[in-house]
């Protein structure tokens, strides 16, 4: 009787500590970004894949984090690679584990293969330059966005 218990008493903890992987489904591209897809054929595909995760834990049964979001697990992902704007072929999944009235530990997991545009990738320091011109009259002006290269000659114009 002795054994039994005691082989009870190990499935019980075995199935009350059981974590669970679900998987919510499986995505060809997935961003929260803004994407200029007119660019599409310059974008390039990483080799790897990527994992982002968004969890939160649960001390006794206080959660540490309001909720999990996809949303932030997805941005995860992608700005772990300079210059990432999407993610193909995703598989977004739900983890869940729980140990009754001691710890836990939910939220989303997402992994997918980093899309780049090389354009965003080369720029490391996240400044954009902008060149703004101003009309004869001096009340209106115009603003571009313009290239390190292009924005150090005018710079150097006017010093």
């Amino acid at each position: 009787m002795k054994r039994f218990i005691k082989i009870l008493t190990v499935f019980s903890f075995c199935f009350l500590a059981a974590g669970c992987v679900t998987r919510l489904g499986s995505f060809t591209v997935l961003s929260t970004k803004n994407i200029d897809w007119s660019r599409a054929a310059a974008f390039q595909r990483m080799n790897e894949r990527v994992t982002g995760e968004d969890m939160y834990h649960i001390i006794v049964i206080i959660p540490t984090k309001g909720n999990a979001s996809i949303e932030e697990a997805v941005d995860q992902a992608i700005e772990s690679v300079p210059g990432g704007v999407a993610l193909i072929d995703v598989v977004v999944s739900n983890k869940y584990f729980y140990i009754p009235y001691i710890y836990g530990k939910s939220g989303y997991v997402v992994e997918g293969t980093v899309l780049i545009d090389p354009q965003l990738a080369l720029d490391d320091s996240g400044e954009q330059k902008f060149y703004t011109s101003f009309t004869e009259d001096g009340e209106t002006y115009t603003t571009v966005l313009v290239t390190e290269e292009d924005y150090n000659k005018q710079k150097k114009k006017y010093l």
